[in-house]
């Protein structure tokens, strides 16, 4: 599924730690990968003499230039078709521009990069790129990475959860989560988790509609949000037949915090994840019902400590 790979860097060790996890996701797609890597003087240096500007982004672009074609011939890309770019300006506006010159189709990068005046802290490049980004975005974490090649530790298989909202546009991130699965399982040997969040009905909407109609609303909606779910897995159960492995369940739970209760039930050991890979988009329903990335996608992208799949639907 996955051609074009970018993963953006920073020079930091960190930031490295997306590049062993592309590394091995184009080798089983048979993809090539782009290596980036900004310089932003600006931001950095305050000069007022334009000479030595113009030396510091030259000696910049140069150790960017290098740095990358290190990495570009280390072990760890052997046999796989890589390219690299430095790019002058801000990341996001960097990645973007990579992606869409490119034909990328899936970014992966770590969620921190550099302490300090480099930091890519999740609330900014990382943050900003799952947002608008037009292809899936992968990111990796410290705490928590996402597993690749052998056996997660204490699990048998990788557990991915999906979670849904009822909508086409939350089905998008389906496929491509599917896809890392196959590629990072051990054997091939995973659990497809689809997960949906009901938030509770106001009881007074509640009892007016039972008054009039004589149905339980509630009870309804779930038997519909149960149905929805079974169609879902009967829908994906030709495309992933070819893989042995790869086990497809479904959860319904209800919860007035929907983006608490993903992470709760993704996370429900203090110790270790159940989960090793969180798959989303950037929203689902719309207009009203819209999971905006102002809410709950992005309460996640803050709080879970799991590698997230985020994509934005077209």
């Amino acid at each position: 599924m996955f051609q074009h790979i970018l993963v953006p860097l920073d020079g930091s060790q960190r930031s490295e730690q997306a590049l062993a996890l592309a590394a091995h996701i184009a080798r089983v797609h048979h993809s090539s990968i782009l290596l980036l890597q900004s310089i932003e003087i600006l931001s950095i240096y305050s000069m007022e003499t334009v000479g030595m500007m113009e030396h510091i982004q030259q000696l910049e672009e140069q150790g960017a230039e290098k740095y990358l074609h290190n990495l570009e011939k280390s072990p760890l890309l052997d046999q796989i078709p890589v390219t690299t770019q430095v790019y002058q300006g801000n990341a996001s506006s960097a990645i973007l521009d990579a992606v869409s010159h490119h034909a990328i189709d899936l970014v992966v990068l770590c969620s921190h990069g550099y302490t300090g005046l480099k930091q890519w802290v999740l609330g900014s490049v990382a943050h900003k790129i799952a947002r608008s980004c037009p292809v899936p975005v992968l990111i990796q974490r410290d705490e928590y990475p996402l597993p690749f090649g052998g056996e997660p530790e204490g699990e048998h298989q990788l557990r991915v959860c999906i979670a849904l909202d009822g909508s086409p546009e939350a089905e998008a991130v389906i496929e491509p989560a599917i896809s890392i699965a196959v590629a990072c399982a051990p054997a091939q040997c995973a659990e497809i988790h689809l997960l949906r969040i009901l938030p509770p009905l106001n009881q007074s909407d509640e009892d007016l509609f039972k008054e009039i109609y004589h149905l339980d609303l509630q009870a309804t909606i779930h038997e519909q949000a149960q149905a929805y779910l079974r169609t879902v897995v009967k829908y994906l159960e030709p495309m992933v037949k070819s893989y042995a492995g790869i086990k497809l369940m479904s959860s319904l739970r209800s919860s007035t915090d929907v983006a608490q209760e993903i992470i709760q039930y993704a996370e429900k050991s203090s110790h270790w994840p159940s989960f090793q890979l969180l798959a989303m988009t950037t929203h689902g329903h719309s207009p009203l019902d819209r999971w905006v990335f102002g809410s709950t996608a992005e309460r996640i992208l803050n709080r879970t400590r799991l590698p997230l799949l985020i994509v934005r639907p077209a």
